[in-house]
């Protein structure tokens, strides 16, 4: 039980984590071609043999693969990070995740032939009011480069969603579809290298190198997901989740912490309805029964 708690807290921080260190990569002048190169390279080259031991053909590599990797591979990256560029890590930390699984259920509907229950619409429903808040904020504002982040991080939430609609769709082991991903956009990095305007690690020391490409190489892309499979197999799927629903308070408190980033009572109004709704719609928290009364 202690170990699924920490391993789930572990891919929790990872994974709010992941704006707040991307948006210091930025003030460090690291582009956002360099993370995605950093992210895909080294992950690629290390889940590479899990596509061997699968037995994976390059057939399946070509379609299953490159559908993927669209959803979390490198245009996710990049998506992201130009968004992080205009907004805020806290801002991606609300819309992102919770755009996801509303993505997810509205998707899960149609392609997996779910049924929408009450608690996940309540939830659902909750999480839509909390990222209008956070995105209305910005309109009042007038902000339009906020605004235009911030919808950047719905796309993100769409593709990400894809991701896991396709891989729940096709029944793919969690590591092979990680894998698949990794490769396909580490592959594609290669072009992206060559089509780069502007010289690429030049100007990076090898302290920053190293310590960039673990965190996205290693940490976020393998470390988090083993983290979180290994919490939900011994915790189960409904108290394993609860740490996705960690994910925006944390990014939001990171923000804070290490960007100084601002946060107005609004988003954290929004972050409030975000969280409770991720509670309703991942079945954390449940509506009363009626209970009868014998006499």
């Amino acid at each position: 039980m202690l170990l699924g708690i920490c391993m789930g807290l572990v891919a929790s921080l990872i994974w709010g984590s992941w704006p707040v260190i991307s948006k210091l990569a930025q003030t460090q002048n690291i582009t956002s071609v360099e993370i995605t190169i950093l992210r895909f390279g080294i992950s690629g080259l290390i889940l590479l043999p899990v596509l061997f031991i699968h037995s994976i053909s390059l057939r399946s590599l070509c379609t299953k693969g490159v559908a993927l990797a669209v959803g979390a591979g490198m245009p996710y990256v990049l998506l992201a990070m130009n968004g992080i560029s205009l907004s805020s890590s806290a801002h991606f930390g609300i819309i992102a995740p919770s755009s996801m699984l509303v993505f997810s259920t509205l998707g899960s509907i149609y392609l997996l032939s779910e049924k929408l229950t009450r608690q996940r619409l309540v939830g659902v429903s909750m999480i839509v009011l909390g990222v209008f808040i956070v995105g209305w904020h910005s309109f009042a504002l007038m902000n339009h480069q906020v605004l235009m982040g911030d919808l950047m991080f719905v796309g993100c939430g769409a593709l990400w969603a894809m991701f896991t609609l396709l891989g729940k769709y096709w029944k793919l082991n969690s590591w092979v579809a990680t894998a698949m991903v990794s490769v396909v956009s580490g592959v594609l990095c290669f072009p992206l290298y060559g089509l780069s305007n502007e010289p690429i690690f030049v100007d990076m020391s090898i302290t920053t190198f190293l310590a960039h490409g673990l965190f996205q190489g290693v940490l976020v892309a393998i470390l988090a997901l083993y983290s979180y499979s290994t919490s939900v197999s011994i915790l189960g799927a409904a108290k394993g989740a609860v740490f996705a629903a960690l994910v925006p308070p944390i990014a939001i408190c990171l923000g804070v912490l290490i960007l100084n980033e601002i946060v107005t009572w609004v988003e954290v109004t929004g972050i409030t309805c975000v969280f409770l709704g991720m509670m309703f719609a991942l079945g954390l928290i449940v509506f009363p029964s009626k209970v009868k009364i014998s006499h």
